[in-house]
């Protein structure tokens, strides 16, 4: 199926490609406003739509510190994004979630709230803002969700002196997953 017009051609970056291509389970982008960080997750996200799980219903999620920042950050694009053909029904409006012809879902989450991830288990997430998330969020709520399917995630933000996470996301970057992807730390 072709995609859509959304998907206009980007300049090639040999750090974006390595990102694009790695298969490492988590990702931490710390990269400046305009990298195309934002660009890529979202395209990441679409392009695992169709893709068969063990599973019959996998489930991906872009989070935000907000919903309202989640919404506006994503929303619309992913949707654009997504080749009509593969969308079940109608993009819910209120619940902020599309149902594929795969299967799959994809939700656009605020983690002000991270109750609104569990209870399910996720194949596949980005968390955008990184340095804007409350602390214990990727720990508490994230990480377990992501487990029992060997879920993976982009956790990408500009990386800020302050911000609720800053410390967090700082730490996280310095650990041993930045090493999985240390080129990819001036994206």
């Amino acid at each position: 199926m072709p995609l859509t017009r959304a998907w206009s051609k980007l300049k090639f970056h040999p750090v974006q490609h390595a990102l694009w291509t790695t298969t490492k389970r988590f990702r931490v982008v710390p990269a400046g406003r305009g990298s195309g960080k934002t660009e890529l997750a979202k395209r990441n996200l679409v392009r695992w739509l169709p893709v068969r799980k063990p599973h019959h219903d996998p489930r991906y999620f872009y989070g935000a510190p907000t919903q309202e920042q989640a919404k506006r950050i994503a929303w619309a694009h992913l949707k654009a994004l997504i080749p009509q053909e593969w969308i079940a029904g109608q993009p819910n409006e209120s619940g902020l979630f599309i149902k594929t012809i795969f299967g799959s879902e994809l939700w656009v989450v605020g983690l002000d709230k991270p109750q609104r991830i569990e209870g399910v288990q996720w194949d596949g997430c980005v968390l955008d803002e990184s340095s804007d998330l409350k602390p214990g969020i990727f720990d508490l709520n994230v990480l377990p969700a992501l487990t029992w399917r060997n879920g993976w995630c982009w956790r990408i933000g500009v990386p800020k002196r302050n911000g609720i996470g800053a410390r967090e996301y700082r730490e996280y970057r310095s650990e041993e997953h930045t090493s999985e992807l240390q080129s990819l730390a001036y994206l």
